[in-house]
Parts: C-alpha cells; structure tokens; sequence
C-alpha cells in the first residue's frame, strides 16, 4: 500500500512540473502595405483599394493610403490610369475587361513600387441557382446552390459570394475542377451570418439569394482558399492562421485579380 502511495505521489508531482506559463508577445509588428484589387469583364468603375495593415492592439480602423500612382497595362498594350475618388485609398478607372487577355499592375506608394499580374479566364457561363433541401439528423435544413457545366478541355477555378437578404456570408467559397472536369456541377453555399448579427444561419422561405460568381486565376484561387481554410470553421478546425499567399510583389499583402463576372437572385421557396 506504502508503494502505491509513493508511485502516486511521484506521478502527482511529474503532472505539477509539467506545467509551464507561456507568455505570448502582442507587440505590435510594422505596418505593411494592402492592395486589393479586381479587373472583371464589365464595363464599370473598377477599383484598386490600397490601406495599411494595424497593430494588434490598435482599433479595428485601417489607414488608407492617398497619393499613390495607380497604372494597369494589359498584353494588348493598352495603358489605364487609375484616379483616386471621393473615398480616400480608393483608385478608380472605368473599363472592361477580356477574357484571355494579361493584365499588369503598378503601383507607386510611400516611395515603394508594388506589382502584379494576372490573367483573366474565359466565361463558365453559371446556368442557374436555387435552393437544396438537406437533412441532418431528420431535419430539414435549405442551402443555396449555384449550377453550372464545367468545361472539359481547360483547368478551371471560381470563387463565389453569397447573399441572403442583401447580407454577404462571412464564409469564402471557392470550387476548382481538378476532381469535377467536364462535369455538370452543383456547388452548395452554406450562408454564414456576420459575427455580430443574430440572424440565423439557415434559409427560410421568401428570402431573396444572391449568388456572385467569377472565374478566377490559379493564384488567386491559392489566396481564396487559404482565407476559406482559416475562417469561420469553428474549434480546432482548418489551418493555423497566417497570410494567404499574395500575388502582388515586395511583401505586399492582398490581391490583383482579373476575372470574369456573373450574378444571379432568387427567392426562396
């Protein structure tokens, strides 16, 4: 009996020494650069947005960046100049887009040049959308889906946003057809709320749906999916959280995509 004791005294102690205070470092990092930018192929003011990342313990408030020198060229040859407009950080040109064609950015910004370059996929026409019916544990839940045909003869890559009742998911959507080439798809957008609003995460009938959708470069597809691994997966699920991979040069972080661009609504029934 004195032996137990002794064994479960010395295993008490392993378990106490064991323990360890780890003290993790908020200190704020320097700020870095943002360039979020789209070309899609509709004839519209397309923006490049440009702010500054902030500290840890900062207020939720990004800076924005004025007086930057904005210019997108194009592999046709074609030069865009980019103005900043009534919104500070905001450079605005109005253009549209092709399909297959190359597009360029630069940027000039607090004495720093910034670049980046993406190519604009051919349209996968989305045919129509609509809503799911599923059941979990005997429960009937609705899920809005997007259905389209996946081209056969080309690599492709979409990003999708969702809205319920003007209310943009907080989830990231993106699909590529490694797996689904060629097939007719049917891709469910499971709607994420914001964090701080009460509604609920479910469809109910007469909600309006709509459904944005672009077809977008491989390295796009990379930064869409590793934000879709990190967000909004609940405890111990998805990725350790980091940047997504940029494709904008000199430690930028953000996106220039150039993509092409489809909506549809409806009404649940």
């Amino acid at each position: 009996m004195k032996k137990r004791i002794i064994y479960f005294s010395l295993f008490t102690l392993c378990l106490a020494s064991c323990k360890k205070i780890i003290s993790i470092d908020t200190e704020n990092a320097a700020p870095q650069i943002v360039i979020e930018g789209r070309i899609n192929d509709q004839l519209i003011d397309q923006e490049i947005k440009i702010s500054k990342t902030i500290g840890y313990t900062e207020a939720n408030v990004f800076p924005k960046i004025s007086g930057a020198s904005v210019t997108v060229t194009d592999s046709k040859g074609n030069t865009y100049i980019f103005k900043e407009g009534t919104t500070p950080g905001t450079y605005i040109n109005k253009m549209k887009g092709q399909p297959g064609v190359t597009y360029n950015l630069n940027v000039n910004a607090e004495g720093q040049t910034y670049t980046a370059s993406s190519k604009m996929p051919n349209v996968v026409k989305m045919d129509s959308i609509g809503v799911i019916k599923n059941f979990f544990f005997g429960r009937e839940r609705k899920t809005a889906a997007v259905f389209f045909k996946d081209p056969a003869n080309e690599t492709n890559f979409y990003h999708f946003n969702l809205y319920v009742n003007d209310v943009l998911s907080e989830r990231f959507y993106v699909n590529n057809d490694r797996l689904t080439n060629g097939n007719d798809l049917r891709i469910q957008l499971f709607f994420k709320p914001p964090t701080n609003d009460h509604d609920s995460d479910e469809l109910n009938s007469n909600d309006k749906i709509k459904i944005e959708m672009e077809c977008i470069d491989s390295n796009i597809f990379d930064y869409w999916y590793a934000l879709s691994q990190q967000s909004n997966r609940g405890p111990n699920q998805g990725t350790t959280p980091a940047n997504p991979t940029s494709n904008i040069s000199n430690q930028a972080l953000g996106y220039f995509s150039a993509n092409t661009y489809q909506v549809l609504s409806a009404t649940v029934k």
